[in-house]
């Protein structure tokens, strides 16, 4: 992973809230206050607008997206995100690439960093389940296809087995009966972005081309 892997995955997660924003606010309208697509798409648009290019290394790329959408957002889906790339910047300060092996680790630093930011735990059908299984299922891959098709995988299946939970954290807490049956904004949010920047790994697997 370097800087331009970065890039094209923030070009390709920035393109796909303009088919997401609608889905994602929809989802959170009916648990909280139906803006999670349009606060994730302002704040992937902010990272998309930075030049990470000429940022020195990987760790200073992942700051500065954190300094450019710290300022543009105070929600608490957006404090997490920026709560991540703070994290990986930390984590690959000074690096010029990270090697795939190492992104579980990376994603488990993440969810760590995620949970002590929302003093959330895992089981309460937030994204922080989401990261978990994220994590777990990458942990060790070696190589880009394999750790989107895992990826892919793990993250659909989180929904799943979450869906029928009543959720226990943030507004949605307060619905908790309304929630069974529905899908956490936060978890779906992530694997829509997840699967939009690994759509191309996915179509090369399955020996077709994109459009």
């Amino acid at each position: 992973m370097t800087i331009q892997t970065l890039a094209m995955a923030i070009a390709h997660a920035n393109a796909s809230m303009e088919h997401l924003t609608d889905t994602l606010n929809a989802a959170d309208a009916k648990l909280g206050d139906g803006d999670t697509g349009t606060m994730l798409h302002r704040l992937l648009g902010v990272f998309a607008a930075v030049d990470i290019h000429a940022a020195p290394d990987l760790g200073a790329a992942f700051m500065a997206l954190a300094k450019a959408g710290a300022a543009s957002t105070g929600s608490s889906l957006g404090t997490l995100v920026i709560t991540a790339m703070m994290t990986a910047g930390k984590a690959t300060s000074g690096q010029h690439e990270l090697e795939w092996d190492r992104l579980g680790a990376l994603m488990s630093a993440i969810r760590d960093a995620a949970m002590a930011r929302g003093k959330a735990e895992l089981g309460a059908k937030t994204i922080i389940d989401s990261l978990d299984a994220l994590a777990r299922a990458i942990d060790g891959l070696q190589g880009p296809d394999g750790i989107a098709r895992a990826a892919n995988a793990a993250l659909a299946s989180a929904l799943t087995e979450f869906r029928d939970r009543p959720s226990a954290m943030g507004r949605a807490r307060i619905f908790a009966d309304k929630s069974i049956g529905l899908d956490d904004p936060g978890m779906l949010g992530l694997a829509e972005i997840v699967h939009a920047i690994t759509a191309e790994k996915d179509q090369r697997h399955r020996g077709t081309t994109l459009a």
